[in-house]
């Protein structure tokens, strides 16, 4: 996955700040502008400009009002000061009910501009650049009125009305963010650096609003999700503030640079650490415990006011389905059938006829052949091995891409500090101006967690050809704005490119001659088609945290306490784990009607040229995007 809920809850878009990946240098150091949407061009100026002048300039402005209301965003990125419409390294966002506002209605007024287009008199690229901005709107729009409606705000990561949980929330997303995203290239930035601590208070109190009101409007996350919640927080500022990760991280920085104010801004540091982090999460903590005895152990958002409507919305949004949640759950149930059979053969080539699917996948899972040793060294092996399989897919994938990314992909280990709560992998985009690659986490809290056969298939998906591939190429796109190339990758594309790459790996060839790699790609693609079910069966058919956990125990051969967390997540994040087959499955229809209509005449790069260009596309606006190239005789596009 994408991730930063770090905030992927993704990124990209108003409830995720994160997909976008940074690199530290001094890039954001003017003083920013304090409007938070640019004006609108004069009546004399917008007359004399052609449709596709004015969209450019809507774009523009737009992209620099964003940034002004999002600068975590503009730090993933790594923007200049003046592309993210002033200096933004040294605040975030403005916090609580206010700032939900203020970006709201910074995504209203784009949305208003770009309902007085004349979309007939639109260039081809230019149009799609405007579908692109507008495809989500109408669904967003049904969402947050549902949660307007019934009192509540949608301030957690992928929409959710969940602001604090085990997984996700400013106590996990800021210091990952700080360590992750905010570059220290100098002083000046280290001095930002530190008055961002110094912010740390105020923006979680504004996020303690926001989830004071929504507890106020019968909202609270499940309790197994406070306990979460609580324990992340209490472990975080456990220690001495001068042995923080906030401190540390800044001080070892520091020191490789040769700072030579360095102990003046580590204590600095420690002193905004004591006064403003470590209050924040006291308050934090205060307000769970508060609230912790009211929270219900169901793990469906039926249970909140208009839950069930929420829901279908949600699915409709982070899906990008039209089928109904029930629909998908029937989806769901043929797909685990169907996956099922598939793993039958692969699992007699190896010899393992007895027991159901999942009792095999399970001891294949346990076979310590297929382990890592839990240790440093073995945690550097797996790592290796890793790095190898990423390697040899980008030799392999040249033969099937017009255009491979011209930036690379580093393999890393997750945080040690944030291990607990994140999934097994997901990846930081490279920053916008190149100075920092991709970035392909993986989570080796437990590497038994993480068996030989899983990781080419994690591999493929997180970084080549998956996400590396679709975030780096559109770093690359320097011919389509920023604000577009962020919009196009939503979560059921992102996560629809991901999954189909893992079957495009299997494609052409890369498990050839590893059956066992095989078992895991289809072990995967099982995990997306159970998440189908359990997802709906959570938030659709009420079913508790310990239904689902058995649904995928036994049919995807996971172990219980993996399970537990996945199964949380999918509880705190409705909808979310929905794009990742659903998507997958509308890149394959598209493909085969791509390859029936053309024939001999199917380019699969070309192809994926169409599919990956622009940063990518909301599925309505993929699917008119490929039918008219189809409709064009499916030509290779003209590369520099």
């Amino acid at each position: 996955m994408t991730f930063s809920t770090l905030s992927r809850a993704i990124l990209i878009g108003a409830s995720s700040i994160a997909l976008l990946a940074a690199c530290g240098n001094n890039r954001a150091e003017e003083a920013a502008p304090t409007e938070t949407s640019a004006p609108a061009a004069s009546p004399e100026t917008t007359a004399e400009m052609s449709e596709d002048a004015l969209l450019d300039q809507i774009i523009a402005e737009s992209t620099k009002a964003y940034f002004r209301a999002h600068p975590r965003n503009a730090s993933y990125a790594n923007l200049s000061a003046e592309d993210a419409g002033g200096r933004y390294n040294n605040r975030f966002e403005t916090p609580g009910i206010a700032g939900v506002e203020e970006r709201r209605a910074v995504a209203q007024r784009l949305k208003d501009r770009l309902a007085g287009l004349d979309m007939d008199k639109l260039s081809p690229k230019h149009r799609e650049m405007a579908m692109i901005l507008t495809a989500q709107d109408a669904d967003l729009a049904e969402l947050y009125s549902i949660a307007d409606d019934a009192g509540y705000v949608l301030g957690g990561s992928y929409h959710s009305p969940y602001v604090f949980n085990q997984i996700s929330g400013l106590h996990v997303d800021l210091p990952q963010f700080m360590t992750q995203a905010h570059g220290l290239s100098n002083a000046a930035d280290a001095e930002a650096y530190v008055e961002r601590l110094d912010a740390f208070y105020d923006l979680f109190m504004g996020d303690i609003e926001i989830f004071e009101a929504n507890a106020g409007a019968g909202v609270l996350p499940p309790d197994y999700a406070m306990e979460g919640a609580i324990n992340n927080a209490a472990r975080f500022i456990a220690g001495e503030p001068e042995d923080n990760i906030l401190v540390s991280h800044l001080a070892g920085t520091l020191e490789e640079l040769s700072v030579e104010n360095r102990d003046e801004l580590v204590a600095s540091a420690v002193a905004a650490v004591e006064t403003s982090v470590y209050p924040a999460y006291e308050a934090l903590l205060e307000m769970l415990r508060r609230h912790q005895d009211d929270a219900t152990h169901d793990a469906g958002i039926w249970d909140i006011p208009q839950g069930d409507d929420l829901y279908a919305a949600l699915a409709k949004v982070n899906g990008e389905s039209e089928r109904t949640p029930g629909g998908i759950h029937e989806l769901g149930l043929a797909e685990v059938g169907r996956i099922h059979k598939a793993m039958e053969a692969r699992f007699e080539q190896i010899g393992m006829t007895e027991g159901s699917i999942g009792d095999r996948l399970a001891a294949l899972t346990a076979d310590p052949e297929q382990l890592f040793p839990n240790t440093d060294e073995g945690r550097e092996e797996l790592l290796s091995y890793v790095r190898e399989l990423a390697e040899e897919a980008d030799d392999v994938m040249a033969d099937y891409f017009l255009v491979m990314p011209s930036i690379g992909v580093e393999v890393v280990r997750v945080p040690e500090y944030a291990e607990q709560g994140a999934p097994g992998g997901y990846y930081l985009q490279p920053a916008e101006d190149g100075s920092r690659p991709g970035l392909y986490f993986i989570n080796l809290r437990d590497t038994a967690t993480q068996p030989k056969f899983s990781l080419p298939t994690l591999t493929y998906h997180e970084a080549t050809p998956g996400h590396h591939f679709q975030l780096a190429l559109a770093v690359d796109d320097k011919q389509t704005p920023l604000r577009v190339r962020q919009v196009a990758s939503t979560n059921g594309f992102a996560e629809g490119w991901a999954l189909y790459s893992e079957s495009l790996a299997e494609e052409v060839g890369l498990y050839a001659d590893d059956p066992y790699g095989d078992i895991g790609r289809l072990r995967d693609e099982l995990f997306r088609a159970v998440r189908l079910v359990v997802d709906t069966g959570m938030h659709e058919k009420r079913w508790s945290r310990e239904e689902a956990i058995d649904y995928m125990v036994a049919n995807a051969g996971m172990e219980p306490s993996g399970v537990a967390i996945e199964i949380e997540r999918y509880s705190v994040w409705p909808g979310q784990a929905l794009a990742y087959k659903i998507g997958m499955l509308k890149i394959q229809e598209l493909r085969a009607a791509a390859e029936e209509a053309l024939g001999e005449d199917f380019d699969i790069g070309a192809f994926h040229y169409q599919v990956l260009r622009d940063g990518g596309a909301p599925m309505p606006v993929l699917k008119e995007r490929i039918q008219a190239w189809v409709e064009d005789g499916g030509p290779a596009p003209e590369l520099n």
